[in-house]
């Protein structure tokens, strides 16, 4: 007499534990069935992100050679099994460049891939560096291009009303440095130029996967939009802050350097933004920014980004968004939800921890009873091969996590446990 897999495990989990745990076990085997299944059916990615500005220069696309593609895969020496793709990432900020650069560019990347046959994660920002578009951002300096007093409108407030308009903000990404100030991420005039320049980048996109052979369209797993969305975070802003700007334009030696402290509030004890993006949305017009406030304009934002995309044709399972905010303690900073929306899977920041340790991250997707996502940006706690090994098991075993984009291949190539270790993370699934 044959008995099905399913039959044969209920039959066990009978006679070892009870029936009352049999359906318990039945749906923990079927669902892990289910992800092996489409683990089959759907490579998972191992992603290296390639610095920008090292070796790679997005308005010059010529700087995308070979050696570009081949260098980081031939040093990890595997790059596929039977369920698992090593790709590259590159970060295209098109605020800060001529789109027709960057159409060249990414023209390039995409070449590059299918020469290569490496898949690549292209991944759209147009929030942490716009230096290219002054007739957005400069509000106060006559002397330079793009000047225009209505572009106080398009930057972040430290109260209610364009008078209370910034002029710089800091970020923290290993140092301290001047960055232009936080972009009012619900201005029409900021979404109507960042629209024009994204939808250009993802309908080339979307053309491409199109033209792919069906057999090879595990180049292109997908698009990452924003790039830790969030509001205040990476451009936060110290109390007075203009003032550093103005007395000491060309010499940050005199700037505050305590930076952020996350264990205090949302804004890490510092002015909380918001107030234009909050305006000019319509959600509130009086009273302090909170930690809710802030998250309905990054979640608004990163719809607002995915709907872009969508309007492309690129389909939702394509699309991925990248919010930011999310630090412990968890309740006091943002919730992984604000990435979740219609036309994309959420993907998130996710250093030194697993994703079962990352507050929210669990519960967010299963109260949108969601399994899909992606470690947008990703760095375990890990010296080893084992160590990089298991925590890459550990990620991409997580509900049903697409990719993990490593951030960077150039804090570790020199690493020989991490090296070893995303290959043998690759080639664990080898037939």
């Amino acid at each position: 007499m044959s008995i099905s897999r399913r039959e044969f495990v209920t039959k066990v989990a009978e006679m070892a534990v009870g029936a009352s745990l049999c359906e318990t076990l039945q749906q923990q085997t079927s669902a892990a069935l289910n992800a092996s299944l489409w683990s089959l059916q759907n490579p998972q990615y191992v992603f290296l992100n390639r610095t920008p500005g090292y070796n790679w220069d997005q308005s010059r696309p010529e700087t995308i050679t070979e050696s570009v593609f081949l260098e980081p895969i031939n040093a990890v020496g595997t790059s596929h099994s039977s369920t698992r793709r090593l790709g590259l990432s590159f970060i295209l900020s098109y605020n800060n460049a001529k789109i027709a650069n960057l159409e060249q560019t990414l023209d390039a990347i995409l070449a590059g891939s299918l020469k290569n046959d490496v898949p690549v994660l292209i991944v759209l920002d147009g929030e942490n560096w716009w230096n290219g578009t002054p007739e957005l951002w400069n509000w106060w300096d006559r002397s330079k291009p793009g000047y225009d007093p209505q572009n106080a409108e398009n930057v972040e407030w430290t109260d209610w009303g364009p008078e209370n308009a910034i002029k710089i903000s800091w970020r923290n990404w290993g140092n301290q440095i001047r960055v232009l100030p936080q972009p009012n991420l619900g201005s029409p005039r900021f979404r109507q130029v960042s629209k024009s320049k994204l939808m250009r980048l993802a309908k080339k996109l979307k053309q491409w996967n199109d033209s792919l052979p069906a057999d090879r369209r595990y180049l292109f797993p997908g698009v990452k939009i924003g790039w830790e969305a969030c509001v205040g975070i990476n451009a936060y802003y110290y109390p007075d802050g203009n003032s550093y700007l103005e007395k000491y334009p060309n010499d940050p030696s005199h700037d505050p350097q305590q930076g952020m402290n996350m264990a205090k509030d949302f804004a890490g004890g510092l002015a909380p933004l918001g107030y234009a993006a909050l305006t000019s949305l319509g959600l509130r017009h009086g009273g302090p920014v909170t930690l809710e406030d802030q998250e309905r304009v990054t979640r608004n934002y990163l719809e607002f980004l995915a709907s872009c995309c969508h309007q492309t044709g690129l389909p939702r399972n394509r699309v991925f968004t990248h919010a930011g905010g999310q630090y412990p303690p968890w309740n006091l900073h943002y919730s992984h939800d604000v990435a979740i929306n219609e036309n994309s899977y959420p993907g998130w920041s996710l250093y030194f921890r697993s994703p079962r340790d990352a507050g929210d991250l669990g519960e967010s997707l299963r109260k949108a009873k969601m399994v899909d996502w992606c470690a947008a940006e990703w760095l375990p706690a890990a010296n080893t091969a084992e160590e990089w090994l298991n925590a890459i098991d550990d990620t991409l075993g997580f509900l049903r996590c697409h990719f993990i984009s490593v951030y960077n291949w150039e804090g570790i190539w020199q690493k020989p446990g991490a090296v070893k270790g995303i290959g043998m993370a690759i080639a664990e699934n080898a037939n």
